[in-house]
Order: C-alpha cells, then sequence, then structure tokens
C-alpha cells in the first residue's frame, strides 16, 4: 500500500470516528486514492446517538468525498 494511501486511510478512520456510531464491524481500506467501506456499522447504545445509522452513513460518505485527493468511495456497509 502506498503511504499516500495510509495516510489517507488514516484520515478516513479519524473522519468516521467524529460519529457516534459503532463501526468495529466496518472495514477501510484506500487503494489507489479510492476509498472502500464494508462490513456492518449499527447504532450505539449509548444516550444521546443518532437512531438512523443510514442517514449517519450517508454523512460520513459526504464529509469522506471533501477529502482532498479522494477520487471516488465504494460503499457496502450494512446498517443496522
Amino acid at each position: 500500500m502506498p503511504l499516500e494511501d495510509k495516510a489517507m486511510r488514516l484520515q478516513v478512520l479519524r473522519e468516521i470516528a467524529r460519529f457516534n456510531v459503532d463501526t468495529t464491524r466496518m472495514d477501510v481500506k484506500v487503494i489507489n486514492q479510492v476509498i472502500y467501506l464494508g462490513g456492518e456499522m449499527s447504532r450505539m447504545r449509548t444516550p444521546g446517538a443518532p437512531k438512523d445509522t443510514k442517514k449517519v452513513l450517508e454523512q460520513i460518505i459526504d464529509d469522506l468525498a471533501k477529502i482532498p485527493h479522494i477520487t471516488d468511495i465504494v460503499s457496502d456497509v450494512k446498517t443496522r
């Protein structure tokens, strides 16, 4: 994996961590400036956690699209 992709992956992980959702079963890869998201995302069982994980996933993808040099985002994340 090129260093640029590794750095972008860390940036993607930091961005996703801003949201109050469970991403322990989510897989994140960056290959040639394309973000690949897979696995599962579910809501946290904490007060104030968002209930609509589909909307949260849409917001995450919108935010990730703003990262410089990202050319595409491929999402195969299931929400619960």
